[in-house]
């Protein structure tokens, strides 16, 4: 992670399906992740208009996990690509 930050790279993680708080913080110390992760709260009917599947549909998410990259305008540049391919898709 530390080498992404040193290449202008914001890592975060959003958790779309259900979990209790408790089981996601558990996996989150448990695996040492150092990067901030997110989840969609509520129902998703009343705080998207929609559901989970819809939502992550909206959001081009075709399987988990999905790698998303954007640039510092938020525009997406690359999606659904494995981790090993990162360094390339930085270039």
């Amino acid at each position: 992670i530390e080498q992404l930050r040193e290449k202008g790279v914001a890592v975060i993680g959003i958790q779309a399906s259900k979990v209790e708080d408790t089981t996601l913080d558990d996996w989150i110390k448990s695996n040492s992740i150092s990067f901030p992760i997110g989840t969609i709260e509520g129902d998703p009917s009343t705080t998207l208009g929609t559901s989970i599947d819809e939502v992550k549909f909206k959001w081009g998410v075709k399987a988990l996990p999905w790698l998303i990259l954007t640039d510092k305008q938020h525009i997406v540049r690359a999606e659904g690509f494995v981790i090993s391919e990162l360094d390339e898709k930085i270039q």
